[in-house]
Order: C-alpha cells, then structure tokens, then sequence
C-alpha cells in the first residue's frame, strides 16, 4: 500500500527475498526483478536481499519517488537491531487497516511487510514474529498493547512511533529505483495501470478490505482522539467478564457440591474453564480409567458405567479414541451478570495496584506453587496521535496463580477491578498434601486494570 506523508511517499507491504546464488549481488537482484517484473526494487550495492512493490502496488504510475517503510524504519538508531513496527491506520476517525514491519538483524524480514486487515491476523503475525526474533525485540508504532500477546515469551520494550517520524528517516537508501537496464530491457510486456494516487489523494483498493481514500492533508477528525479512544474503551466494555474475587470461590463452591471425583469406576482428572464469564460459563471435565497395569485397571468400569453413573451437572460425553478417557461439559455459575465495563469503574493508578495486588500475591507465594503479576500495558487502541492526545490511558496486566484449591477463599481478597478468564483443576489422588501441594490443584489466570 502506498501513502503519501508529508509530501514524501512510503510504501508497506512490500515482497522481500533472500538473494541466493553464485552471481554478484546486483545481478541477482537484477534477475528476480526481471522474474516478476518490477518497474522499482530495492537493493543495496551487495546486500544479499532486495524488495519490490506488491502487485497491487506496481500497477499504479507515480512519478515521485517511492520509499520502502520497511527499509526506512530500520533507518532509526534507537530500534536496531530487532524491531516490529505495527500501526493503526484511521482515516477521518475510521479504520482502515494495519502496517507491520518486522526488522530482524537490522533487515526487512521476509513476510513480515504487511498491509492487514483484521485484528486476527494481527495477533497471528506478532506471534510469529515473536518466535522469528528468538529473543528480546521492540514493539514500535501505536499499538503497544500487543505486547500481551507475547509478553511471556519474549521480552520487549514499547517505543511509539508514527508515520511522520518514518517519512522523515526516509532518505535516499530508502528509496526504490529502476532496475539495471540488463534486466529491464527484455521485459515482455507493461504493467497495467488500474488506480492514480494524485496529489490531493484518492480512493484505492485492496483485496483484504473496502476502498478508502488516502489524503495528503486529512480533513480534521470528526471525534478529538479521546473521544474516538472513550468509543473504544466503551465498546470493550460490554463483554461479558467475571471479577476474580466472586468467580474463584464460586467456582470452588460449585465443585464442592456438585462435581464426583469418581463416576461409574472412572476418576476425575482435570477440570478446564477456558472462557470464565458470568454469568454462567462452560467448562469441561475429563474422566480417565485407572491404567495401572498391576491393579488391571479400574475393575468393572467401562463406558456403559459412565453414562449409567453419569450426574445431571454433566452433558455431552465424548469417549477417547481408546476409550481410557471420557471428556462430559458442565455449566458452571461463576457469579452475577458483570461486564468489563464494571471492572473499569473507579480504577486506581498503575502503582497503586502494582503495591496492592503485587504485595497480596506475594503474600499467598508460600502456599502457591506460582504468583505471577505481569507488567502493565497500556489497554484499547491508542489514537494514532499518541498518548498525549488522550487525558487518561487505561492500562492492563495479566496476572496468574498456581496452588491448593482450599485456597480459593483467599482469593476473595482480590480487588474488584481484578478478572479471572481461565480456570483449570487437576486430580492428583496420589499427592501428599502440603502447605503447596494438594490433593485438588487450581490454576487461575486473568487480568488486573488500572487508569493514569
């Protein structure tokens, strides 16, 4: 996609390869330019990888130069070596799409110069160019919220970036030229012309999405950026949630009273709740076979004693592929109907909640195997005008505990503006209990929010 900023034009989501083979480097650029016929690369003296247009792209005639956002970000000193770049576009207080740019080694990284569409997408691209880095990385441009999606995998810093500071580190090694006269001088036919970006900007299309107009100089905002960034906090706000300090105990009830540990001979092994809600939720309950070879496994218990002893909190058995194990779905009450929007009200300050929520799951360490409170990040999108644009930032952080189911009660404890989002129990019959250690396991994992 081609914009203009500043009278200087960027272009995301171009093609990158690697260039391979025993000729200069020149020549093979020069070469794969020729195979997919581009009118404009970019390629550096022996750089052993070279760029060129989309196809989208390349059928448009501009007269001015082009410049590669891929290779003018990893112009900027203070993001190298690894850097993803991601950026909300909007357009009169619309969206229209996302630029990623991932720099690896101080080098556009192929498949990672992309136009998209869908938040989807987004999330799949961060994650895999998480795993790409290997290692620590930065999170440049307006969405530093992503860096959930990777935060226990890879560490990373977020720098704020947008597209007048990648205009202006656009120089002349950032600009696309014609390939050698070698390689240009046999091509077979002209690349068709479908779309004219003028001066004063205009519609163009693209396969992932409705065409949008791109303008030199945007009309002003219909909304200011905090009252598009309250929209976006408003519309989050309607989801369904479950306050961690109501859904854990409630949950622990539930089970107490309603959930056998063995049905017909079959012995309960976990119990997972992958989307806790209120106010019910679904969670699912898997039943294993005793596979002790020297016991000849649970005596007498088959899939017929399942379903026979099956209890009315329990629907839908799904028997393994060798019928060792038996997964049924249970409705769980996790609490009354509370939307993300009550958790959001009368927020206290990020270090308000890093001293209170830090300083009670360090408390509960000793009886815990794992109390985990992640670093806070800021929560919803951002206007691409930048923080200081909006008078107070909403800010998350994931939190997590590993430990003895009686400790749910101590749970209770938790502030109200702390969510729960997934529960998993596990059986260990076997287990010698202690002050860490159970008979009855419990995994939690939510969120935390604050607003400064």
């Amino acid at each position: 996609m081609i914009v203009n900023i500043h009278g200087k034009t960027l272009a995301f989501g171009m093609n990158w390869r690697t260039l391979t083979g025993n000729a200069p480097a020149p020549d093979l650029a020069a070469k794969v330019a020729k195979e997919v016929k581009a009118a404009r690369i970019w390629h550096d003296g022996a750089a052993l990888h070279m760029g060129y247009l989309a196809p989208e792209d390349a059928q448009t005639k501009i007269k001015d130069k082009i410049y590669s956002a891929a290779v003018a970000i990893a112009r900027i000193p203070d993001l190298l070596p690894n850097v993803l770049f991601a950026y909300r576009l909007e357009n009169a207080g619309a969206h229209v799409g996302y630029f990623v740019c991932g720099i690896l080694k101080g080098r556009p990284r192929v498949g990672f110069d992309r136009v998209i569409a869908d938040e989807a997408t987004l999330s799949d691209v961060v994650k895999d160019f998480a795993q790409k880095a290997g290692g620590p990385f930065r999170l440049a441009g307006n969405l530093p919220e992503l860096a959930q999606l990777v935060s226990g995998t890879a560490a990373l810093s977020f720098v704020e970036l947008h597209l007048d500071a990648i205009a202006a580190a656009a120089d002349s090694h950032a600009a696309l030229r014609k390939p050698s006269a070698a390689a240009t001088k046999k091509r077979l036919a002209t690349l068709a012309i479908i779309g004219v970006l003028a001066a004063l900007g205009g519609k163009y299309g693209m396969a992932e999405y409705q065409a949008y107009q791109i303008r030199k100089n945007p009309p002003p905002p219909q909304k200011s950026p905090a009252e598009r960034y309250a929209e976006d906090i408003l519309a989050r706000s309607a989801v369904p949630s479950a306050r961690a300090a109501v859904a854990i105990p409630a949950f622990a009830r539930w089970f107490a009273e309603s959930v056998p540990v063995v049905v017909g001979g079959w012995k309960l092994a976990t119990l997972t709740c992958k989307a806790v809600v209120t106010p019910t939720g679904e969670c699912e309950a898997v039943y294993s076979l005793d596979a002790s070879k020297s016991g000849g496994g649970t005596r007498g218990a088959t899939n017929t004693t399942f379903v026979a002893d099956m209890p009315d909190v329990f629907s839908n058995p799904r028997f393994g592929k060798d019928d060792n194990d038996v997964t049924v779905t249970a409705t769980v009450p996790f609490g009354p109907p509370t939307s993300l929007g009550k958790l959001l009200e009368s927020l206290p300050k990020s270090m308000a909640l890093r001293t209170d929520l830090g300083s009670t799951l360090q408390l509960m360490r000793p009886a815990t195997t794992k109390a985990v409170f992640n670093e806070l990040v800021p929560f919803g999108a951002i206007p691409p005008e930048g923080f200081n644009s909006v008078p107070a930032v909403y800010r998350i952080a994931s939190w997590e505990i590993d430990g003895p189911l009686r400790n749910a009660g101590m749970l209770a404890a938790l502030p109200s503006n702390v969510s729960v989002s997934e529960l998993t129990l596990t059986v260990k019959l076997d287990a010698d209990p202690s002050i860490n250690d159970s008979k009855f396991m419990i995994e939690a994992k939510g969120d935390a929010y604050a607003r400064d």
